[in-house]
């Protein structure tokens, strides 16, 4: 009989400390998530040296990229990458852009994200 009730008690306290775990971890996941994040230091950078734009101006796109989420895309027509993620964002696009998601193509690779 006492070995009965030493397993009950040590396998009861094994639930109430993984309970207790369980509790502080959630809590402090929930103080995590409410913290105030810096913006400021998450905004899109500004285009700039931009010669031409195909449909639309720089007054405009600046305006459109208030309080959205920003995806640039460069790309080029020769990339086999570049061409294969386009039904991706495509997609995204049909999806998201009623919630904030602005994507802003750049025709052309960089130094930044070669192509092949």
């Amino acid at each position: 009989m006492n070995a009965e009730i030493k397993t009950i008690v040590i396998f009861g306290g094994i639930i109430v400390a993984g309970i207790v775990f369980l509790v502080m971890l959630f809590t402090g996941l929930d103080e995590f998530s409410s913290t105030n994040l810096d913006l400021e230091s998450r905004k899109a950078p500004n285009l700039v040296g931009i010669a031409h734009y195909l449909n639309t101006s720089s007054e405009e796109l600046t305006k459109k990229m208030e309080g959205k989420v920003i995806l640039y895309d460069i790309w080029t027509y020769s990339c086999i990458n570049c061409i294969r993620t386009l039904p991706f964002i495509t997609s995204w696009d049909e999806k998201y852009s009623d919630h904030g998601l602005l994507i802003v193509f750049w025709k052309g690779c960089s130094s930044i994200r070669p192509c092949n």
